[in-house]
């Protein structure tokens, strides 16, 4: 993982971790790396992770059990909720974008029909 200077170290694992858990990476339920673990494996200051764990146990995106380890939820419905606010975040930058360029609702629509048959997505 690399890291971008624009934001803090800890908000990009717990996006990336999000991203992992949306895509499928991490299931439901599943136990995730140790805070050690995954502070080693990135090269960060184990308080770093610390701390994004905890933001994400807050989010209830993440259920750490005592001498057991740290778990993705098993809510389903969060994963569909996270999926759909990265989706609308995606499709609302790009419509945005194409509006700056002057385009028309119909010409994004026409953008859009054209690119998944250019990609073999219909």
């Amino acid at each position: 993982m690399e890291f971008n200077q624009k934001e803090p170290i800890y908000a990009q694992i717990i996006d990336d971790i999000k991203f992992k858990f949306m895509n499928g990476t991490y299931k439901p339920g599943q136990e995730i790396p140790s805070r050690r673990e995954l502070a080693k494996s990135l090269g960060v200051n184990p308080n770093t992770i610390q701390r994004a764990y905890r933001e994400m146990e807050d989010m209830n995106l993440i259920v750490t059990a005592r001498g057991q380890g740290s778990f993705m939820t098993s809510d389903t419905g969060m994963l569909d909720s996270l999926r759909e606010e990265a989706l609308n975040a995606s499709v609302g930058q790009c419509v945005g974008m194409m509006r700056s360029f002057g385009k028309s609702d119909e010409e994004i629509l026409d953008y859009v029909r054209r690119t998944l048959e250019r990609s073999g997505m219909r």
